[in-house]
């Protein structure tokens, strides 16, 4: 039977950083690329994660630097933060570069779908279209990029002031006390961020450190300007619970009976592959006990032609590291892999 499926050399699962990485630099290797993303292109890194995020620590450093200008001799002073114009600056810089890479498909002819992409047999990828209806597509190769979301803990479900690092992104206005729930990386970003911009800032972390896979003596310098901050450091607590209080605040239990009144509590407790979504019905893609797409050194999965690449795979959730991985990818499903090896 032939399937009367939309025929493509490449069909792109997410378009993050992997995705987009995997469809531009398949079109310009001369393959006919479609791409899928069910929000906006650039995924979570620049719509919810690394480019927001650094735009509010360049908000926060500037409003420490005006703070402290007395101390280099320029009489300054800092007489209050309009965090809905830094929200709205952060959002300026995101759409640019949104528009960016719409214009990058549209230049590289890489067909641009809006829509969610679930993977079937014979790699054919039905699209739930966020306009409505269904498209159906047929790839000679596959990348899966679908990408991560946030972690969660029993009892903190996003909604009101318990917030992840996508609703956090969000706010209007700084919240006066807040506790952060992990003190990894993302973590400590937010922690750094709202100290400087005037929030007492409570870290959380189950573990004996913050930073635990970092080199000991640097995450002793993290320590001690965190120290500087007055940001207050618990390790080595477990998180029981969280009251509401009638001011739109909460009081988070943890530890041995110990109560902290926060008017935000951030969840950082890391992310997890998005594999909810990508169907593998009839598929022999295998997915790990952490919800994890299994693949070899080339990105690809026990199922011929579809690869995976960034925050499917247990890898570094970093973009650099889903751009290389989605030019592996390329290269490999092309055959020009073994010239570079030489």
């Amino acid at each position: 039977m032939v399937s009367t499926a939309e025929q493509f050399d490449l069909v792109v699962i997410g378009g993050g950083p992997g995705g987009y990485a995997a469809a531009f630099y398949g079109a310009s290797a001369g393959l006919n690329v479609a791409l899928i993303e069910r929000d906006t292109i650039g995924g979570t890194c620049l719509n919810r994660g690394c480019i927001p995020a650094k735009a509010f620590l360049e908000t926060a450093a500037v409003n420490r630097h005006v703070t402290h200008a007395a101390d280099f001799g320029i009489n300054a002073t800092a007489t209050g933060i309009d965090f809905a114009v830094a929200q709205k600056r952060k959002q300026t810089i995101v759409n640019t570069l949104v528009k960016g890479l719409t214009g990058l498909t549209k230049s590289k002819k890489v067909t641009y779908i809006l829509g969610t992409g679930s993977l079937g047999v014979n790699r054919t990828v039905t699209v739930q279209l966020s306009a409505g209806g269904t498209q159906e597509l047929q790839g000679r190769n596959i990348v899966l990029a679908a990408g991560s979301v946030p972690r969660t803990i029993p009892g903190f479900s996003a909604g009101g002031p318990i917030m992840t690092s996508d609703e956090v992104l969000m706010l209007d206005k700084i919240p006066a006390r807040i506790a952060v729930i992990g003190g990894g990386a993302i973590g400590c970003e937010f922690a750094s961020t709202f100290a400087d911009l005037g929030s007492t800032v409570t870290i959380l972390e189950g573990l004996p450190k913050i930073l635990p896979g970092l080199d000991p003596d640097v995450a002793a310098v993290v320590v001690k300007s965190f120290k500087k901050k007055n940001i207050d450091i618990r390790t080595g607590v477990k998180v029981n619970g969280h009251e509401p209080t009638a001011n739109g605040g909460t009081t988070v239990l943890f530890g041995e009976g110990e109560r902290l009144d926060v008017d935000a509590v951030i969840v950082s407790v890391g992310r997890k592959p998005f594999t909810d979504h990508l169907g593998l019905t009839g598929t022999a893609v295998k997915v790990t006990d952490r919800g994890f797409v299994d693949v070899d050194g080339f990105c690809l999965t026990s199922e011929p032609g579809v690869y995976a690449v960034g925050d499917l795979i247990n890898t570094p959730q970093l973009a650099h590291v889903a751009y290389a991985e989605a030019i592996v990818a390329i290269k490999h499903m092309r055959g020009w892999y073994y010239q570079y090896l030489w």
